[in-house]
């Protein structure tokens, strides 16, 4: 029995590491390409179930989309066509119960801040009349997040009083609603944003992670409280440490606001990449051309710095906002008046198309050709013919009356019950029975007439008399 327990392990072999296989049937690669991967950003208030189930009807992709649920807060929805995935992302900001979600397209490694940021249509409004144009309004944009697009046509009128733009937001800040500008004359301005399809947020901080009841950010919560104590008692703990140390090759060099990170985007001052870059181009100098090489550098840093637009293309890497004249585009399907009538106008005025049966209607026409047609020459008057064409026999003009068939399609009402007097019913009744007599007079009188005429026949001849059809001869109408 000692034997056995000190043969014991208390390692496990399930505890080390398994390695899967690197072999192709172990991944899922093309099928993932073809799909987005998602994130519940408030999951207290989103059922995932439901999630799954509804998504498809929402984006109008029944049987041409299947979701699987991969966590409580992650999921993925692969798509039968790309056209159909590209157009959900195209959509912009999406929601589920009124929260938002957070979706990128699946990639097989992927990158730092991935469903960590979602695309929103921006409105913003009160820009300055003189700061009309594309680089003004990509900057305001951009002190709220990353500008992907910019919908605006300096070529056209514009009746909306906002310019839209989308932009890239980190989830994890809040959604300012204004910010105030430092004009160039030492005027103040505030302009305003708007946030498409963003339903709920928190009403406290305007983060789209929670709701208001659970904001750690309240005044009231004892956390915060006590974290704001200690920040206030300890000053020199909120200090940042510095970026660059002094054995880097860029110490001296650049200045510590020109590194580091920006508060208001929170997006590095300079890549990370064209830091490295700088300093194998520094360790690559001898030490008599060290000197012309900080120079260069500092030269190039401050030349891309006047120009906000170098520098988020040249020092962040960030790729250049996208124009375009569609200020429409994004929000869906969208009626334009002005473009349907201006089509409708083009499509007078241009010559007509040939129709897609053009043969089946002319042969159409001709079935109701005024010179071949028998009812339509019914309504034709006697017009002389030319030397060349046979002249047609006359057809009497025949005329139909529309008060006949008016009468016959009218709806009867039921009448109303009217009291008569007595003096009028006597002599109404006497009317009745003087027509009543005279047509049984009538009909008396022709009856006689009929038996006179076969006096004296047979009953065969009675019976095949009354079935011929006397020969009157041609009408006389």
């Amino acid at each position: 029995m000692d034997k056995a327990l000190l043969a014991l392990s208390l390692k496990d072999d399930e505890d080390t590491p398994f390695n899967l296989p690197d072999l192709p049937q172990f991944y899922a690669s093309e099928r993932n390409a073809c799909s987005i991967i998602g994130r519940l950003l408030n999951p207290e208030f989103q059922n995932m179930a439901n999630l799954i189930l509804d998504m498809p009807r929402k984006w109008q992709k029944v049987n041409r989309v299947r979701g699987i649920a991969l966590t409580k807060e992650r999921f993925q929805f692969i798509f039968s066509h790309d056209h159909d995935l590209q157009d959900v992302l195209d959509k912009g900001m999406q929601t589920y119960n009124d929260w938002g979600l957070a979706l990128e397209r699946w990639v097989a490694r992927p990158p730092n801040g991935y469903l960590q940021f979602v695309s929103i249509w921006v409105r913003i409004s009160n820009i300055p009349v003189n700061h009309y144009t594309v680089p003004a309004i990509t900057e305001l944009g951009e002190l709220i997040g990353h500008v992907e697009l910019v919908a605006f046509d300096p070529e056209k009128s514009q009746r909306q009083d906002y310019v839209r733009v989308k932009i890239r937001i980190d989830v994890s800040k809040s959604l300012k609603k204004s910010r105030t500008l430092n004009l160039p004359g030492g005027d103040q301005t505030t302009i305003f944003y708007f946030y498409e399809k963003v339903q709920k947020r928190c009403t406290y901080c305007q983060r789209l992670t929670h709701a208001k009841p659970r904001c750690p950010f309240l005044i009231n919560n004892p956390d915060m409280q006590q974290a704001s104590a200690s920040i206030q008692h300890h000053p020199h703990s909120s200090k940042t440490k510095p970026f660059l140390s002094e054995d880097d090759p860029l110490f001296g060099v650049l200045k510590e606001d020109q590194v580091g990170f920006n508060p208001i985007s929170g997006r590095p001052r300079i890549d990370p990449e064209v830091l490295q870059e700088m300093r194998n181009y520094l360790l690559a100098s001898s030490k008599e051309d060290r000197h012309i090489r900080e120079q260069r550098v500092i030269f190039s840093v401050k030349e891309a710095e006047q120009n906000p637009i170098s520098q988020r293309t040249m020092l962040q890497l960030v790729p250049p906002p996208i124009i375009t004249t569609d200020i429409n585009k994004g929000k869906g399907i969208v009626y334009d008046f002005e473009k349907n009538l201006f089509n409708s106008k083009t499509a007078s005025s241009s010559p007509q198309i040939p129709k897609l049966m053009q043969s089946a209607i002319s042969a159409g026409q001709t079935l109701v050709n005024s010179t071949t047609n028998v009812f339509c020459r019914l309504s034709m008057t006697n017009t002389p013919s030319s030397s060349n064409q046979k002249q047609l026999p006359s057809v009497p003009f025949v005329e139909f009356s529309s008060s006949t068939t008016e009468k016959e399609k009218a709806k009867r009402k039921p009448g109303r019950y009217k009291r008569i007097p007595a003096s009028q019913r006597k002599n109404s009744k006497s009317a009745t029975k003087n027509q009543h007599s005279t047509t049984a007079d009538h009909g008396l009188k022709k009856k006689r007439k009929a038996e006179d005429d076969l006096a004296g026949a047979s009953k065969i001849a009675k019976r095949i008399a009354s079935e011929t059809v006397p020969m009157e001869g041609p009408s006389k109408a």
